[in-house]
């Protein structure tokens, strides 16, 4: 079988399964750099692809300066992509050559996270009532308070939003799940959506997203960074939606929610996953929630 033939295939998958456009971007590049590294090896059909190709392909990446981190990103989209083509009765699970390629060791990571006061400010940035401070400030809480992907953000439905929690309709790997929401968030919300009901009597859309531009179309992921960009409140901490994802996590954990809960409400597929977050929790919050925990105190 045609190795670009099935990398379209993949691709167009992808696409019908509304991957966040900045995982479509990441799986076009990976296996774009596969298929040119066999093709250059003279190889084209799915049949003569050997772990070894994979492997002299991340010593490349690797002489070239990548570091361990993103060429284990790679091998990851390319697991993703012979596992499609497995489950699609091309390829034999027994001759999966990325299921026998190992990832490198890379150096456990510190994740950077806002501070309390810092997490203040970004609320209180936009702080005017037109459409448009009032859906930025709803976006910043929501991502605060539910630890959302921005992708899973963009795609909400006014719907979605339930008395006591919001549900995730469209999760990493089309996997629902439900999120918190905190009375402060709940009532923004509202606020939110009274404004948007009597901005779209004016500015009729036929979208249903729950956070529309000014125009009345869908917000992009790049139109959430450069919103979050805006507000710019430390120099050392990338601002973004996933560094507000990061935040939750931490927060939460700190704050005494156990990991498998944190794991589910963030959407992830392991446990693993969830526990690099813990890294960056300093001695001193564990020793303080740990004099709250003792079992001598709570007798």
């Amino acid at each position: 079988m045609c190795l670009k033939d099935l990398r379209d295939e993949f691709l167009y998958d992808c696409e019908c399964r509304h991957l966040a456009k900045g995982s479509l971007r990441n799986y076009r590049a990976a296996t774009r750099f596969l298929v040119d590294f066999l093709e250059s090896k003279h190889i084209t059909e799915l049949e003569e692809v050997k772990p070894h190709h994979i492997r002299d392909l991340m010593k490349e990446k690797q002489d070239m300066g990548s570091t361990p981190r993103y060429i284990n990103d790679l091998l990851k989209v390319w697991r993703t992509w012979f596992n499609y083509l497995v489950t699609e009765g091309y390829l034999d699970e027994r001759d999966n050559p990325a299921k026998k390629v190992k990832p490198l060791r890379q150096p456990k990571t510190i994740i950077d996270t806002f501070t309390v006061d810092e997490m203040r400010r970004m609320i209180r940035f936009y702080d005017g009532t037109d459409f448009l401070s009032v859906r930025n400030k709803t976006i910043i809480m929501l991502l605060f308070d539910t630890g959302m992907r921005c992708n899973e953000m963009i795609l909400m439905e006014p719907e979605d939003i339930k008395p006591d929690y919001i549900l995730v309709k469209h999760g990493k790997g089309s996997k629902e799940r439900v999120v918190p929401k905190s009375p402060a968030l709940s009532k923004q919300l509202m606020k939110y959506r009274t404004l948007r009901d009597a901005y779209l009597k004016e500015y009729p859309s036929r979208h249903k997203n729950l956070f529309l531009s000014k125009n009345g179309k869908p917000l992009t992921d790049e139109a959430v960074a450069r919103m979050l960009k805006h507000v710019g409140v430390s120099p050392l901490v990338r601002v973004s939606p996933h560094t507000c994802r990061h935040t939750f996590a931490q927060m939460q954990l700190k704050n005494g929610l156990d990991l498998y809960s944190v794991s589910r409400l963030m959407g992830h597929v392991n446990i693993m996953i969830t526990q690099r977050y813990l890294l960056g929790i300093k001695d001193k919050d564990i020793v303080d929630r740990g004099t709250q925990t003792s079992p001598l105190m709570n007798l």
